[in-house]
């Protein structure tokens, strides 16, 4: 089992603990001008069905993806506002579903099998190797988020008590 995939896989976990936290701070935005932790679930989500339907069809064989018929922007426009529709546990279970669907691809695939996306050349594992690194950065998001607002949360109710 390669350990790339496993981490990328990981994120399941992480999706896991965000059962954990009420509704208002799931959809609440991480900070001024940002997306909301229920956004982040469904960007993920959004982009790992992306991937499923419009990428790894062309990765698998070795080819150049096409130019995409959405832009990044409009993608992730589209997952922000679908993480309005969906109740915090559907949304987190939808999110957990994809992303072990396309880990199982991803395992099953041969990982050395290169491709171009946007003129930049890639393995299907260097291709995974950077998906773990954007996980990454939305997880820092998250987690820096929800331990400010839990740890503010504490403060102020100690001040109150005292």
């Amino acid at each position: 089992m390669n350990t790339v995939i496993s981490k990328f896989e990981q994120l399941t976990s992480f999706f896991n603990h965000l059962n954990q936290i009420d509704d208002e701070t799931f959809y609440q935005p991480i900070a001024e001008g940002k997306w909301s932790t229920a956004a982040i679930v469904a960007h993920f989500y959004y982009w790992d069905q992306f991937i499923v339907t419009e990428r790894l069809p062309y990765m698998l064989k070795g080819e150049a993806m096409p130019s995409c018929k959405n832009s990044v922007e409009s993608l992730n426009r589209e997952a922000e506002q679908f993480s309005k529709t969906l109740s915090k546990n559907t949304l987190i279970d939808k999110a957990i579903i994809s992303r072990l669907k396309l880990a199982e691809r991803f395992h099953a695939s041969e990982l050395s099998t290169s491709f171009t996306v946007a003129n930049t050349h890639y393995t299907l594992l260097e291709y995974v190797e950077a998906l773990c690194k954007h996980d990454e950065k939305h997880v820092k998001e998250v987690a820096s988020f929800l331990y400010s607002s839990y740890i503010g949360e504490s403060i102020h109710s100690l001040q109150m008590n005292s």
